[in-house]
């Protein structure tokens, strides 16, 4: 009598211990949301809104000398600036965004988006001087243009891969860019994805470099502008969107990046601030 009762004793205590370790596990993956909301939010408002607001600044600057020729220049400077303006209020909206991401659900929540009309906006907003518009090479198939994404992230997402792959490769090199939509059936449940492939043709990353690509601060060339922080950021969000993101590079021939990013649950306008 005494073995059965002790035999069900011990039972029941190895049944509160797997319990205590399924919740434990749930809030390792909870905390660890909470971890990339907070980060991203950070490097957002470190990193991301610091960019427009330099350019507003500079686009009203050169206004200012153009002296006797501004009424030829001004409409097209004060264009670019009001520009940068409403991306500062896009990621201020953002940023307000990710503070009321639910940790629970898997990732960011998004709409409908035109792929290829989404990229071609976003790369008028690079930086002139990396002639984006003439040097960036996109390839995206017919049935792969519409795609449920979160725009915000989908946004920095790619500005940061695209103007990385301009800034470390030589500026009579393309870079080219191919998205397309795939079911993956190797994620636990089957999902649609858009898979992302950034490639270019520069100098490539060492090797011991390749392992710490993502951490922040980290910057291959000094003589580049840059804080180190973008490519932290786009894990972050490529992470918070479900997705995944590696690099592949090899020195002095180039570095494709390739990401991963499932469909967006419908935004849940009721939820809305």
């Amino acid at each position: 009598m005494k073995t059965t009762t002790k035999t069900r004793d011990i039972s029941a205590l190895e049944n509160l211990l797997q319990d205590a370790r399924s919740e434990a596990d749930k809030l390792r993956e909870r905390l660890k949301k909470f971890e990339q909301i907070l980060l991203s939010t950070r490097l957002i408002m470190g990193h991301e809104l610091k960019r427009p607001t330099t350019a507003i600044t500079g686009y009203i600057d050169m206004v200012l000398e153009l002296e006797e020729s501004i009424s030829q220049n001004a409409e097209r400077h004060l264009s670019k600036a009001r520009s940068e303006c409403d991306l500062l209020n896009e990621l201020n909206m953002f940023f307000l965004e990710l503070l009321k991401t639910n940790t629970e659900k898997e990732a960011l929540g998004g709409t409908e988006i035109d792929v290829e009309k989404f990229f071609d906006e976003m790369i008028l907003h690079l930086p002139e001087e990396l002639n984006a518009t003439e040097r960036v090479r996109v390839s995206i198939p017919r049935n792969s243009v519409h795609f449920q994404l979160n725009p915000n992230a989908f946004k920095i997402i790619l500005a940061n891969v695209v103007e990385n792959a301009l800034l470390y490769s030589p500026n009579s090199t393309p870079v080219h860019v191919e998205m397309e939509q795939v079911v993956d059936k190797r994620h636990v449940e089957e999902r649609t994805i858009l898979k992302i492939q950034v490639v270019d043709r520069g100098e490539g990353i060492p090797k011991d470099s390749l392992k710490k690509i993502f951490h922040p601060f980290v910057r291959l060339n000094e003589d580049i502008y840059g804080s180190g922080l973008g490519l932290t950021l786009v894990r972050s969000l490529v992470e918070l969107h479900g997705g995944n993101i590696s690099i592949q590079s090899t020195a002095n021939r180039g570095t494709t990046v390739f990401i991963a990013l499932p469909e967006a649950s419908p935004v849940d306008l009721d939820e809305m601030p």
